[in-house]
């Protein structure tokens, strides 16, 4: 769960789904009743994360978790969490996720097209809870700034780290579960400053120092057994380092799966 200077990536993003599903569950209807009784399934498709100061293992025996959901776009087209991560210090973490609908087919891949919500769940949202405007994912704006105002200090092109999805990225359905995929680029991160650090110093304050903030796409899902590479860009960006982590399939071609986004 833990990481030297803060909690883990994949652990905010597995306790913050777990957060997210109570609210649900507490307010709405549980995550079950809505897959099998509602045929709607939440697709996850953008993510935040903002670490405010260090949590780490020695400093508290309990996290507070606090989790606010919103119904957003003119359609109520997305589902939107807002979570804190707390210890003695005050808030730890912040997290914003925003999720697509689908209509599910019924079949055992859980495989679905994008639609609303039914009015029948919305109705359980108070008017302050739910938003007209629909969240943006801000990464495609950040990639183009980064190459506007930026200077280019690496790019991985040749001997891209690779990943395979096994049953334990899974979750339910033979398709990963979106929290992998952070982990994923984490990885990549590690293996792009012990290949690049030497040459590029400041590079190893992102494994020493950690990462400040990620945010996140996700174009496609993964599913069971496909190979992935990801190919990352790294710019200096005003006082820090951000990495660029486009997840592709080793396989097929190189449409991303997800891009990601590690700024120090």
């Amino acid at each position: 769960m833990f990481a030297p200077t803060q909690l883990q990536v994949t652990t905010v993003g597995r306790l913050g789904f777990q957060a997210g599903t109570r609210w649900v569950r507490d307010h709405v209807c549980s995550h079950r009743r809505l897959v099998s009784e509602h045929g709607v399934g939440l697709v996850l498709w953008a993510w935040q994360l903002e670490y405010e100061k260090p949590l780490r293992f020695h400093d508290a025996d309990a996290v507070t978790i606090d989790v606010a959901a919103q119904v957003r776009g003119p359609r109520a087209s997305q589902l939107e969490f807002e979570t804190t991560l707390s210890g003695p210090a005050g808030v730890a973490v912040r997290t914003r996720a925003a999720s697509v609908p689908l209509q599910l087919s019924g079949d055992s891949a859980l495989s679905g097209t994008p639609a609303t919500l039914p009015g029948s769940l919305v109705t359980a949202f108070h008017d302050d809870e739910v938003e007209r405007t629909p969240y943006r994912s801000p990464v495609r704006a950040l990639q183009a700034q980064f190459e506007r105002e930026g200077e280019l200090l690496a790019s991985s092109t040749e001997d891209l780290p690779s990943f395979r999805i096994h049953r334990h990225h899974c979750e339910v359905a033979d398709q990963w579960y979106w929290a992998e995929s952070l982990g994923f680029a984490g990885g990549a991160r590690e293996e792009f400053v012990r290949r690049h650090g030497t040459n590029i110093p400041e590079l190893r304050d992102a494994l020493s120092d950690g990462i400040r903030r990620i945010d996140a796409t996700w174009l496609r899902t993964g599913q069971l057994w496909d190979l992935l590479q990801v190919r990352t860009t790294v710019h200096r960006h005003r006082e820090g380092i951000a990495f660029v982590h486009a997840l592709e399939s080793a396989d097929e071609d190189d449409r991303p799966y997800a891009i990601i986004v590690e700024r120090t």
